[in-house]
């Protein structure tokens, strides 16, 4: 009887051992899951919203997230590339849980960095893959981006004579470009524009203003009628010159909307809705599960992008662009074989 007794005692006991021990994970997890949530956050900008291009969709998507959330997120603009390190170093001195690099330029700064703050999270949009515990990379897939804009411009060029102007030629940026190029030509092939090309120039830079205006007066001279630029702050040079042209050639813009600036000339713009890209990435980090994949793509699966036209543009442009769109969300078209 008393051995009956003592196996039962036992058996008791072990039971509340192993739910005290479930307890006390379950409040340690929680406890872990809170401190995080609780860490400051930033974003490092190399521009300001002037730019009315990268940053600018990036502090809108910031000031909206906050707008609706009560976790606020913290952005310093117009970072210079010599300062990157500094900054970094700053805020992850003062115990920023999460800092978050806005473009590919953060990219070989924050590798460097990375290992000397294990208890910090680092996080590059448009950054490459890199192999670190605290580093992960969300990346915008700027390829759909680039194939609504060339299915715009495609339709609406009246020489065949496209132009991009781009900041720097990393991998991410020609791809998209190879993508825009190779689809805008296209399309305006089989709408009877058997010469149709595209020129390219890159500008190395993302704020000069000059190069982009000289580099548009160039284009129109050899009858470019659509212009598109990726490049910060450069594409205001762009627009400038076109406005001194009137009729001569039009742009798409990207980013943000660019047609609110000047519809005679922006057409259309292809717009990045950045609130979603930070929704993202905060509600993983509240989790605590960013940093369990080291890239996490976003576009239009995630309706991260839509179109806003000029007054010009109407009826018909605008329903084949609204199915390109769903065609592009629902998986229907491969951009790897375009």
């Amino acid at each position: 009887m008393r051995a009956n007794s003592r196996k039962v005692m036992i058996k008791y006991f072990c039971a509340l051992m192993i739910l005290t021990i479930l307890f006390l994970y379950l409040i340690c997890y929680r406890f872990s899951v809170q401190r995080t949530y609780s860490q400051k956050v930033i974003v490092l900008l190399s521009g300001s919203e002037e730019d009315m291009s990268w940053n600018k969709a990036n502090i809108d998507g910031i000031k909206l997230y906050n707008a609706k959330n009560n976790q606020r997120i913290e952005y310093v603009e117009n970072i210079a590339e010599k300062d990157f390190e500094r900054k970094i170093l700053q805020y992850a001195d003062q115990g920023y849980g999460l800092i978050i690099g806005a473009g590919a330029q953060f990219n070989d700064v924050i590798e460097a960095t990375a290992p000397k703050y294990k208890n910090t999270l680092f996080c590059i949009i448009n950054g490459s893959f890199l192999n670190q515990k605290n580093i992960v990379s969300v990346q915008i897939k700027e390829e759909e981006v680039a194939y609504i804009a060339s299915c715009i411009a495609g339709k609406l060029t009246k020489t065949g004579v496209f132009a991009i102007i781009a900041g720097f030629p990393n991998e991410p940026m020609k791809k998209m470009l190879d993508i825009y190029e190779k689809n805008a030509v296209r399309v305006a092939r089989e709408r009877g524009l058997g010469q149709a090309h595209c020129l390219r120039a890159y500008t190395n830079s993302w704020d000069n203003i000059d190069l982009g205006y000289k580099i548009t007066e160039q284009v129109l001279e050899e009858n470019a009628d659509i212009v598109l630029v990726y490049a910060n702050k450069v594409w205001q040079g762009s627009l400038k010159a076109l406005q001194e042209e009137p009729g001569k050639a039009s742009m798409i813009g990207i980013a943000t909307n660019q047609c609110s600036i000047d519809e005679n000339i922006v057409l259309a713009s292809v717009i990045f809705d950045f609130d979603k890209v930070y929704t993202c990435i905060m509600d993983e980090y509240k989790k605590g599960h960013l940093g369990k994949q080291r890239v996490y793509p976003l576009g239009m699966s995630q309706d991260l992008f839509h179109v806003q036209y000029s007054k010009k543009i109407r009826g018909q442009v605008i329903e084949e662009i609204d199915t390109v769109q769903k065609d592009l969300k629902a998986g229907r078209i491969n951009l790897g074989k375009e």
